[in-house]
């Protein structure tokens, strides 16, 4: 068979004159290329602490001690502000030798990074203790509470409380103090940033002590990613149900139970922010009672409902 020369056969000269800019010259073509680059995801705010964190659990699973990995991994996180003696006897301390492991590997801390979905800076300690409590302690039953509460959203609430005593003579009212201050961007001890927290630590806490197998890494990526976008209602339906539970529990948070730890570090926290001689839970009126933990309720399920229509 009879070879075609394309560069000297006419029938092909007038196609490629047609087709490519160099005309005869079949090389023009092959040597442009016009073909659109594929798209690159810009990086995003949350990329380092997502690369931090796992780099602190590759570490963990590297490292030859007792703990599991997603807890030791929690406790670097807080190490540095949340291991004083309160909270090594609320929770627990960290494990030492894995604090210079990781030291000694160079990794530098990442105190904040910012949140997604709100653009606040989440602090990385308050988020690694408030998990730690929740991945050691478990969620606590129905209108129960317990120390992981405490080391989450509890505290926050027993502060706020001292807050809304400390300003009580100016707003009487704990439901209208709570619907004003909790949760939203002024300076108090119950502010969106640490509900935010409370939020996810929950989240990720829960799903790490239900499936251990679970990497803390693979959660804070998840949950960061797109997660985010469902952690309120994920956190109030998974840890409070309804707005009546939302209440009791609220009330029994703030009133003494079996723990005397708990109940200790209660008035330690109240008095801390409404002064030595401040009201305590326990002497509130019932009516008033009803009214604060009604605030409480209403406001987390108004920030699931503003989180829904988002």
């Amino acid at each position: 068979m009879a070879r075609v020369n394309v560069s000297t056969n006419p029938v092909f000269r007038a196609v490629e004159a047609d087709l490519c800019p160099g005309g005869a010259n079949i090389q023009c073509c092959q040597k442009q290329d016009t073909s659109t680059p594929p798209p690159t995801s810009a990086p995003k705010p949350v990329d380092p602490f997502v690369e931090y964190v796992r780099r602190l659990y590759d570490l963990a699973t590297q490292y030859r001690g007792e703990r599991p990995a997603n807890q030791l991994v929690m406790e670097w996180l807080r190490h540095e502000e949340y291991n004083d003696l309160q909270w090594k006897a609320l929770i627990g301390g960290v494990d030492d030798d894995f604090i210079d492991y990781v030291e000694k590997a160079g990794v530098s801390s990442i105190a904040t990074f910012r949140d997604p979905e709100y653009g606040l800076d989440i602090k990385a300690s308050h988020l690694g203790a408030c998990m730690n409590g929740v991945l050691l302690k478990g969620p606590a039953a129905g209108t129960d509470t317990n120390r992981a509460d405490v080391a989450g959203w509890g505290g926050d609430w027993m502060t706020f409380y001292g807050e809304w005593r400390r300003d009580s003579d100016e707003q009487p009212s704990g439901g209208k103090y709570c619907r004003d201050h909790m949760a939203n961007a002024d300076d108090t001890t119950f502010k969106l940033r640490d509900l935010v927290e409370d939020a996810d630590c929950y989240n990720i806490g829960r799903r790490l002590r239900a499936n251990p197998s679970l990497s803390i890494a693979d959660e804070v990526e998840q949950n960061l990613a797109s997660g985010y976008k469902s952690r309120m209602k994920r956190f109030v339906e998974g840890r409070f149900e309804s707005p009546s539970n939302a209440q009791a529990i609220a009330k029994n948070m703030l009133l003494p139970g079996n723990d005397v730890l708990v109940n200790t570090g209660r008035i330690r926290l109240v008095q801390q922010k409404g002064g030595l001689l401040v009201k305590l839970p326990l002497w509130l009126s019932d009516e008033d009672m009803d009214d604060l933990t009604k605030g409480f309720a209403d406001r987390l399920f108004e920030i699931v409902r503003l989180e829904n229509a988002a």
